[in-house]
């Protein structure tokens, strides 16, 4: 008899493969036209004024000295899936959610996220980069990971939802962009080794200048080739959150040197190259 593990191993393995072919054939439909006939998104045009919005901008902020960290938003988009079924979301004040200690994203790290931005035009439309892209990336690593995930349109409607909803800090033009973070994970809990039973799809938002502060100038950059993010056969191909923990001590170590070497200070052990 095969065993339960197998069982569940073999399972993902023929979902994910549905998935490529599915996401394949989606491509070439008239719903991914829908969401890629311009390069981005506008906001305004597809989704009602929100109710959740303030009216005034983030006058505080100070938009000409905006770091990539995190400043969060008034509002988060949360939907809990359950037998495969996904609930109507919903939006409400950023804070803290409530977890269990035996939650399948804690014990075993089944989770996945994306990332993505809302950036003000010079008319001040709000508009998104290709959010279905994102979408379709989220359902490849749910698949992946043994997860279910929210349609393509449930993902974009939260996204626009969040956006709208926290469009106050979206910077002025040229200044940054609001940061938007889909968050899937197994929340339901699990004692053995096996999927979930209960999933919750969250979506917050953070105004964020550029990554670097140089913004396109050239990069000094390490190279690890000691520890490896990604092994073959296994998920560094999707975006699972046990994918960085690995490489964040190594990733702290380079901001630590570069700030050094911003004040002109050397460190002998780190190789920049």
């Amino acid at each position: 008899m095969m065993r339960p593990a197998t069982m569940i191993r073999n399972a993902c393995l023929r979902n994910f493969s549905q998935s490529l072919r599915v996401g394949s054939a989606f491509l070439k439909s008239g719903d991914f036209c829908r969401y890629t006939s311009q390069a981005a998104a506008s906001l305004q045009q597809d989704c009602e004024p929100s109710a959740y919005s303030d009216d005034e901008s983030a006058d505080h902020m100070d938009w000409d000295n905006l770091g990539f960290g995190l400043t969060p938003a008034d509002y988060m988009y949360t939907m809990k899936c359950s037998n495969d079924y996904f609930e109507k979301g919903r939006l409400s004040r950023y804070g803290k959610i409530e977890l269990s200690p035996s939650s399948g994203v804690l014990n075993y790290g089944q989770g996945l996220f994306e990332g993505m931005k809302a950036y003000r035009k010079e008319d001040g439309q709000l508009v998104l980069f290709r959010p279905d892209q994102n979408a379709i990336r989220l359902q490849t690593g749910a698949e992946r990971m043994c997860m279910p995930s929210p349609s393509i349109d449930q993902f974009i409607d939260a996204v626009k939802q969040t956006a709208l909803a926290n469009k106050r800090w979206v910077p002025p033009p040229g200044k940054g962009s609001l940061y938007i973070r889909p968050l899937l994970v197994g929340s339901g809990p699990i004692l053995g080794l096996a999927p979930a039973p209960e999933y919750t799809f969250l979506v917050f938002a953070s105004p964020v200048g550029n990554y670097f502060k140089e913004g396109l100038a050239p990069l000094n950059l390490y190279v690890e080739d000691e520890f490896h993010r990604a092994t073959p056969g296994g998920a560094g191909g999707v975006k699972a959150i046990s994918n960085y923990a690995p490489v964040s001590e190594y990733f702290s170590l380079m901001l630590f040197a570069k700030k050094l070497n911003d004040h002109n200070t050397t460190l002998p052990a780190i190789s920049l190259i």
